[in-house]
Order: structure tokens, then C-alpha cells, then sequence
């Protein structure tokens, strides 16, 4: 065979995915330039395509040379893909021109694939020397035979070609990084405005919640203030209602003894709830102070249903004591326990209608049961279970939260402030228990909280 001349028209560098286009483009325009048919273009820019993929995805980086060739009257493309990548074995050049292997990136045609798009296939490459490919596409006779005549015109061509090329890209660059610069600048214009807008906000957060501080201390001292001017009233009118009901200034009337009762009640209830509101002022601030001592459960939880069985009563329901007396004694504050088991059944008396139950039980809580104790201490639970209208499941995890009942109060028919729960479940943790509900709608609920047993000391 002749040996084949070449004209080098130039070279494009690889060293970027966006180079892979640029090759395809510059040799599609140059296969024109030559004089090859649109079908042998698109094979050559298909070649070319692959072996540039090659060199980027395998290499990272190498190049593309572009030449002339010429051997007797043939004339053609020839173009050598070089990378600086680590070269390829000879066992898998073979398994390559086997078409055994075929290229995970671009087209996926392969070395193989590009051997058959061209005229001629070469390929060297060596252990820590890169691999070179080398591809020929010769020209018809009458085209080629052009081509001859006008080689220095093509070389010529391309070569300005490759210089606008350059001058357009590094313009684009240009263009590109003054956009991204304006970009940046509107960021940061935006950015800037973005923080004196934040820090006018947080300047107002600041204010209001100084405002809403000093509103919320105004409140509690006004709170206490007032229930504290409440209660001592209040407890004047018991007293005389007392003194009228003991019969000391002689027998009453029945419509005598109604009224008496009515005042008495609604006495009761504004104690309780000025009770309610200096206790949740105290619990807030902080100022409340347990007296712990021993506490018997079972005269105490005695006491609470002897005092609330009239109330039971007139609703019609029966109230039960299930407390053994033979229950170890709880570490508690007696006033704030009974507070406790008097907040629950009263609650319980609200929601439970005419007919129902409502029962009180007690049991001892082992350190050594893992399944109820795991801290080490001995705890009383007591329970308050009544057949009233139940709570729904969504209604449950706010239950215990200030004011819930005032909150919902539109779609309940009892009255209250919502605070009876709320202290209930203060009380209890200051003793270190805890408290929760288990309840279904229409068969009723269980309250339950737990108490440390007093120790031998």
C-alpha cells in the first residue's frame, strides 16, 4: 500500500463535555467544506462524536487532529483522536474490534461502531502512554480529485475558521460572565434589601413582644389583684349563708331553704373559681410550695365523695368508692391532693349524664413491675372512671391545656374556665407524677395520675 500523505489543517482540544459539541460542529462544517454527501457527513460527525466522548469520559482530556489525506488520486479526511488517559490493553483492543465491547457513554457505538462508519481504522496505545485513533474518509474520485486542487484553500478555511471560533467563544464567555456578574449584583441588591427588611422586622418582633411582656406582667398582677380582693368576700358570704343554713335564726321555708341552697352553690362556685385563678398565677410565677407529709388515700378520698354526694345526687348519679384502706400511705400535700381527686370527680359529675356511674379506685404501683414502673419507685395510681359522653381521640392531647374548656365551650353545654385540668395536671407533676386519659366517645373516660408512696422515713 502507498504510503499516505497528509496536510494538517489543525487541532481541537478536549478538555470539557462542552468541547464534544464544539468538535461535532467544526467537523461537520469542514466534511462539507470537502466536498462529502450529506449521508457521509452525518457518518463522520457520528465517528468523530464517539472517539471525542472517548477521550473525555476515559481521559479527561487530549485532543482532535485534523488532516488532509492523500494517496495516488484518492484524497480524503483524516482525523486522529489522541487522549493522555492510561492506554488500553491489547486483550481489550481486541474484544473492542470483536465488537464484545461496546462504550457506556455517547452513542454507545464503540470503537467497533466507528471502524464501520469509516474507510480506515487505527488504533495504537500503550500501558501509561494514552491511546491514539486514527480514521479515514476518502472522497468519490471526481470530488477527490477537487479537493486536491483546493487543499491550501480548504487548510486556509479551517484555519479562520478556527480562530472565529475561538474569538466567538471567548465573547460568549465574556457575555456569559457578565451576566452571571449582573446576576450577582441583583442577588446582592436583593439580598441587602432582603436584610434591612428582616431587620426592620425584627426591630418590630422586639417592640411587640416588650409590649406583650409588659401586657402579660400587667395581667398577672392585675389577676392576682383582684382574685386576691375576690376571695376574702367571698369567704364573708359563705359564712353568712352558712350561719342562715344552720337553722340559729330559726327553720326556713321551703322557697327559704331553695334560695339558700342556690346562693350557697353559686358561692361555692366563685370560691372555686377565684381558687382556680390564684393557683394558676402561683403555678406560672413559680411561687406555689407543696407541703409534703404522709397522706393517707383512703379517708381522704372518703372525704371528697362525702362532700360531693349531694351533688351526685341531684344529678342522679351514683358515686362510687372503690379506695382500700390498706393502701400504703402517699408522699403528698393532703389540701393539694384532695384539689386533685376534687377536680376529677367534679369533671367527672359535668359529663356524665342522669342514670350514669362514676367511680373512684386506687392500686400500687411496684418498682418491680417493668411494665408500669421503670424509675426505681414505688407509685399509688389513682383512677376516676365515669360512663359519661366521652372525649374525642382529637380532642385529647390539648385536654390539659389552659383554658381548652373556655376555648370549646361553644359546643359543651357545662360551664368552667378551663383551668380545673390544666392545675390538675400541674399539681400532680409538682408531686412528681403524671397524669393521663384514656376515653371513648358515648361509653366514657378514665382520668388517672400517679403518686410517690411515702417512704419509712
Amino acid at each position: 500500500m502507498e504510503e499516505i500523505n497528509t496536510t494538517r489543517l489543525g487541532d481541537i482540544y478536549v478538555r470539557r463535555e462542552a468541547d464534544i459539541v464544539k468538535v461535532r460542529d467544526r467537523v461537520r462544517r469542514l466534511a462539507r467544506e470537502m466536498g462529502f454527501d450529506q449521508t457521509t457527513q452525518i457518518k463522520i460527525t457520528t465517528a468523530v462524536s464517539e472517539l471525542t466522548r472517548n477521550i473525555y469520559e476515559y481521559a479527561r482530556s487530549g485532543a482532535i487532529s485534523l488532516a488532509v489525506a492523500e494517496v495516488g488520486h484518492a484524497a480524503g479526511l483524516q482525523i486522529t483522536a489522541r487522549d493522555d488517559g492510561p492506554g488500553i490493553e491489547p486483550e481489550l483492543i481486541e474484544r473492542i474490534m470483536r465488537g464484545e465491547f461496546h462504550s457506556s457513554h455517547g452513542l454507545g457505538i464503540g470503537l467497533a461502531g466507528t471502524r464501520r462508519l469509516m474507510d480506515d481504522f487505527r488504533v495504537e496505545s500503550s500501558d501509561g502512554s494514552g491511546t491514539r485513533v486514527t480514521v479515514i474518509k476518502w472522497l468519490p474520485p471526481a470530488r477527490a480529485a477537487e479537493l486536491r486542487e483546493r487543499v491550501a484553500e480548504v487548510r486556509e478555511r479551517f484555519a479562520e475558521t478556527i480562530e472565529e471560533s475561538a474569538v466567538e467563544e471567548l465573547e460568549q464567555q465574556n457575555r456569559d460572565l457578565m451576566s452571571v456578574l449582573a446576576e450577582l449584583e441583583e442577588k446582592r441588591e436583593e439580598l441587602e434589601r432582603l436584610n434591612r427588611e428582616l431587620a426592620e422586622s425584627n426591630r418590630e418582633l422586639e417592640e411587640a413582644n416588650a409590649k406583650l411582656r409588659e401586657l402579660a406582667e400587667l395581667k398577672e398582677e392585675f389577676l392576682a389583684v383582684t382574685t386576691h380582693d375576690l376571695r376574702s368576700p367571698l369567704t364573708v358570704i359563705s359564712g353568712v349563708i352558712s350561719f342562715f343554713s344552720s337553722g340559729r335564726l330559726g327553720e326556713l321555708t321551703p322557697e327559704q331553704q331553695h334560695m339558700v341552697s342556690m346562693m350557697e352553690r353559686n358561692t361555692q362556685n366563685l370560691i372555686e373559681l377565684v381558687n382556680d385563678l390564684l393557683d394558676s398565677a402561683k403555678i406560672e410565677s413559680g411561687t406555689l410550695q407543696l407541703d409534703l407529709a404522709a397522706t393517707d388515700l383512703a379517708p381522704l378520698v372518703a372525704e371528697v365523695c362525702e362532700g360531693m354526694r349531694t351533688v351526685a345526687a341531684e344529678k342522679g348519679i351514683a358515686l362510687e368508692n372503690g379506695v382500700a384502706s390498706n393502701l400504703p400511705r402517699a408522699l403528698a400535700d393532703r389540701a393539694k391532693l384532695r384539689r386533685v381527686i376534687v377536680n376529677l370527680v367534679s369533671n367527672a359529675l359535668k359529663f356524665t349524664p342522669k342514670g350514669g356511674r362514676v367511680s373512684i379506685s386506687a392500686a400500687l404501683e411496684r418498682e418491680n413491675d417493668a411494665a408500669v414502673r421503670d424509675d426505681g419507685d414505688d407509685r399509688v395510681r389513682v383512677s376516676v372512671t365515669d360512663t359519661g359522653v366521652g372525649i374525642p381521640a382529637d380532642d385529647i392531647p390539648t385536654l390539659f391545656d389552659k383554658y381548652e374548656q373556655a376555648r370549646s365551650r361553644a359546643t359543651r353545654s357545662e360551664k368552667g374556665t378551663g383551668l380545673g385540668l390544666y392545675i390538675t395536671r400541674q399539681l400532680v407533676e409538682l408531686h412528681g407524677g403524671e397524669i393521663n386519659v384514656t376515653s371513648t366517645v358515648g361509653k366514657g373516660s378514665t382520668f388517672s395520675f400517679t403518686i410517690p408512696v411515702a417512704g419509712d422515713d
